[in-house]
């Protein structure tokens, strides 16, 4: 995200029904919240100007000087803190209410030891009875086969599912391994004096039992699944 952080809000735009989600959940917690990914802020301010006491975190520090001027001109500077730091590894001044990984955030733990270091952190930081909430990509069998017969020289605009805005100024190379569960985006982004700027994302897919053996290994209990920000049933 350091070589796009300054174009990500305008090519990227969530999920639909994702910041609501987020901020009912954050209304509700009578706690500290913390928000895993947080990036420019797009969903801890809002949650932040809800009324709840944030900490986000993230690893890159572009990204976060986005989100703090973003929470500045909000007027939520201070209840909103931004740190840098790692979702397997991070710690809170307190236990928290609810912790959150928004965005498929989550899936950038690119290995087994990686995934379970991140839940077992999101659990230490909880309060007895504390909630964790999370959204990632329900695998899409047809559209990964589709990327194994796209030749490495084929590029499309990033289209909708990954939630960007579609666009001839910000293209992928979408690849995908399934012996190891990962996709592999390739992306350029086309700034404002028309340079290209290049970049990748990696991201390990996960199942619909293989994400619940790894909360349930995590010391996790699952109350809700849901196919939507609508809490609609999952299929």
């Amino acid at each position: 995200y350091h070589e796009w952080a300054d174009l990500y809000d305008a090519n990227t735009r969530g999920v639909p029904g994702d910041v609501e989600f987020y901020v009912e959940l954050a209304k509700q917690a009578d706690g500290l919240v913390v928000e895993l990914g947080a990036g420019t802020g797009r969903i801890a301010v809002p949650c932040a100007l809800a009324g709840a006491r944030m900490l986000g975190i993230d690893l890159e520090p572009a990204m976060l000087a986005i989100a703090r001027r973003r929470a500045e001109e909000a007027g939520v500077a201070s209840r909103l803190d931004l740190v840098e730091g790692d979702m397997r590894s991070f710690g809170v001044p307190e236990p928290a209410a609810l912790v959150t990984i928004p965005f498929r955030s989550f899936l950038h733990n690119l290995t087994t030891e990686d995934q379970l270091a991140t839940l077992e952190a999101c659990h230490r930081a909880l309060r007895p009875g504390g909630t964790l909430a999370l959204n990632v990509f329900n695998p899409d069998l047809a559209m990964m086969a589709r990327w194994m017969g796209k030749g490495s020289d084929h590029w499309e605009p990033f289209g909708a599912w990954q939630g960007a805005a579609p666009g001839e100024g910000f293209q992928a190379h979408q690849g995908y391994v399934p012996s190891a569960q990962i996709s592999t985006t390739q992306i350029r982004v086309r700034d404002a004096g028309g340079k290209w700027r290049k970049t990748s994302i990696r991201l390990r897919y996960v199942h619909r039992f293989e994400m619940g053996h790894l909360l349930a290994r995590a010391g996790f209990r699952v109350e809700a699944l849901y196919g939507g920000f609508d809490r609609s049933e999952f299929r």
